[in-house]
């Protein structure tokens, strides 16, 4: 079932602020996140946050982890639309999306896990095949040279926008698989 209307709206509203910040997002999107994947069917979202610094007062990274019976089943980051246009900052949060499938590798049951890496309302689908332990997109289809500035995770790979009927149908058969998967676990 897709997620109501006004939930949308709010990402909207959020997205177009003149000075978005990352956290203005976070709370539009932990309900879009209840509303696709409900308490009452088993699922737990998890906020998870960088522990503060002696380099900074608090370093929020804004992931939020999806578990079904303590499995982690999808993952989603939440940068700020002022991110997409910044070649370092997409490098960033790649970097952070692997390290994080990573970080969760050993606390997976399906067969293949979701993460999903927003940038305002437009996302990226990060999908970790746990059989052959492939992660898309590859992070190798873009060489890096030390001498060039070279785009490792270029701004098409966000393009699911979910402002469009598009966009919010391609997440909900997203949610769809990633549901069918998670019945499997024991």
């Amino acid at each position: 079932m897709p997620p109501p209307e006004n939930i949308y709206e709010v990402l909207k509203f959020a997205n177009d602020m003149q000075e978005t910040h990352a956290s203005q997002l976070y709370q539009p999107y932990y309900v879009l996140l209840n509303s696709l994947f409900p308490p009452e069917e088993g699922y737990m979202i998890l906020p998870k946050y960088k522990p503060p610094t002696q380099s900074r007062l608090v370093d929020f990274k804004g992931i939020y982890t999806i578990e079904q019976k303590s499995h982690v089943v999808f993952l989603l980051q939440v940068k700020s639309s002022e991110d997409l246009g910044n070649i370092s900052s997409r490098q960033e949060a790649d970097s952070q999306m692997r390290e994080k499938f990573r970080h969760v590798f050993g606390v997976v049951s399906v067969g293949m896990l979701y993460g999903a890496c927003a940038m305002g309302t437009k996302i990226c689908i990060y999908k970790l095949h746990m059989r052959s332990r492939l992660l898309f997109p590859f992070e190798s289809t873009i060489p890096s040279n030390p001498e060039l500035v070279t785009d490792t995770a270029p701004a098409e790979w966000w393009n699911i926008d979910l402002l469009t009927p598009e966009g919010q149908g391609q997440l909900c058969r997203i949610v769809q698989h990633i549901k069918e998967m998670s019945m499997k676990i024991g």
